[in-house]
């Protein structure tokens, strides 16, 4: 059986795979504090570990490794630090309380009306009442807004009757070069957790709109 990393979500297991990486795995501390601090940096609830829990060195830092010698050693003390944990694993941050953070809690925020080119913005107006009348331009800053009949945005093109189409030739080429970039990532042995996470963020939001 083979021997996995314990760290949550973690698919990575002692491999020539692996190895070929640099990933290397250490076994937890035997007893004593330091193996409660593995334990409880692995934010797993109800996890013990065992004589043959495996952390990988992905969840250590370059400074934490002795490598003078032919075999891969952590040094003395060191305790797991570089997790990027899910929402629900998160710890919250403490509330900021400090003379400083209060001031800057204080201080006016830039409007965001005030930040916006009025000259590149647009308005398209949906009426679907009975009868029309003319409306009044919306104003920002003392300008009037243009008003349109239609508007492209990421490749679909909608009017103001709801009508709408796809320029999928565009949409498909960007699949495509998001599709690129993933076999890329792939090829570079990036772990299974972040090519899914990049599938979901990147390409599948492209593939979406081509097939709709």
């Amino acid at each position: 059986m083979p021997d996995f990393c314990a760290a949550y979500g973690c698919s990575n297991h002692r491999s020539l795979q692996t190895r070929t990486r640099g990933i290397t795995f250490h076994v937890f501390p035997k007893t004593g504090e330091r193996r409660r601090q593995w334990e409880v940096a692995l934010r797993r609830d109800g996890f013990v570990s065992s004589g043959r829990t495996l952390l990988c060195s992905e969840y250590f830092r370059s400074e934490d490794f002795d490598r003078t010698g032919q075999t891969v050693w952590l040094k003395d003390g060191v305790v797991p630090t570089v997790f990027n944990f899910q929402a629900h694993l998160q710890r919250p941050e403490a509330t900021r309380s400090t003379t400083t953070s209060r001031r800057a809690e204080d201080e006016p925020q830039p409007n965001v009306v005030s930040i916006l080119n009025v000259a590149k913005t647009r308005e398209m107006v949906i009426d679907f009442r009975r009868v029309r009348t003319s409306l009044l331009p919306l104003c920002i800053l003392g300008e009037d807004v243009a008003v349109v009949e239609d508007y492209k945005y990421l490749g679909v093109h909608l009017d103001n009757g709801l009508n709408w189409r796809i320029n999928t030739d565009a949409v498909h080429k960007k699949g495509m070069s998001r599709l690129y970039f993933l076999r890329k990532l792939r090829y570079f042995h990036v772990c299974s957790k972040m090519l899914e996470i990049f599938y979901r963020s990147v390409v599948a939001s492209a593939l979406f709109f081509e097939g709709l």
